[in-house]
């Protein structure tokens, strides 16, 4: 009997606290009665329940729905601006302004076509390196659009967002950070303990044919399927990202709030 190895080491906070909440719905209570591992069961739980109210604490930041609102604010603005200087650049009736237009147009594009959808930071940057290209090397074409005011909104927008997500990394207790770190190695232990426990014992239900074997290998077998979801999932995710600093991300409103 063999559990499939998740990947913890390259689980990130939000998928690493998921993985251990979906093993516990596996390992159900009654399940956990039944195989004679209750105590390694209520030893992981605890520990997760501990992990979930620190980790909600740390991103319960007030200045979170702040963050969110100015990032929906310069995703409009942005988008906006996109929108019409592309139109423009097709429909617009003066052939200067069109040619004007067009200029922008094939600038922005060079920046990718979903912006709004990069992380926090990268889209931060991205922006700032555009709003330098619309105030300096098209700075002529913006005039003669009368864009100016709208690129103002926007340069305006990103550097709010940009004051208000640094308060909030300074606002985030270095202590609460270390707890947490603390909490999840002590869950990656109690989960250890658990599959172990879980192995040994299936493995002599097994072999001397127990009432309870076929349990364990119906757990075994939704456990496996849940590990190898995860690790194909996550080591996706780390491969795409591999060259950047992964910030935490949720996948279930259990542990995370948005997309920074």
């Amino acid at each position: 009997m063999k559990i499939t190895t998740p990947n913890l080491e390259k689980y990130r906070k939000g998928d690493l606290a998921q993985y251990f909440f979906n093993v516990l719905d596996i390992v159900t209570e009654e399940r956990a009665t039944t195989l004679q591992i209750t105590d390694q069961r209520n030893a992981l739980a605890t520990i997760m329940t501990s992990f979930k109210m620190n980790w909600q604490q740390i991103k319960g930041s007030e200045l979170t729905p702040q963050i969110a609102e100015l990032d929906a604010q310069r995703d409009a603005s942005y988008v906006g601006l996109k929108q019409t200087v592309d139109a423009w650049a097709s429909n617009h009736f003066n052939e200067n302004l069109k040619n004007a237009a067009f200029v922008i147009s094939d600038k922005l594009a060079t920046y990718g076509t979903k912006i709004q959808s990069l992380r926090y930071q990268e889209q931060t940057a991205t922006l700032d390196a555009i709003i330098n290209d619309l105030e300096t090397d098209l700075i002529a074409e913006i005039t003669s659009l009368e864009l100016t005011q709208w690129v103002s909104h926007l340069k305006s927008l990103n550097n709010a967002f940009n004051e208000k997500y640094v308060l909030r990394a300074q606002d985030l207790s270095t202590e609460q950070e270390g707890l947490v770190a603390e909490i999840r190695m002590k869950a990656i232990e109690e989960f250890r303990v658990l599959k172990d426990i879980f192995v040994a014992r299936g493995t002599i239900a097994n072999v001397d044919n127990q009432s309870n074997a076929a349990l364990f290998t119906t757990v075994l077998n939704e456990w496996n399927t849940l590990t190898d979801q995860y690790n194909t999932a996550v080591l996706r995710n780390y491969s795409s990202s591999s060259t950047e600093t992964p910030e935490e991300s949720s996948t279930n409103s259990q542990t995370d709030d948005s997309n920074d």
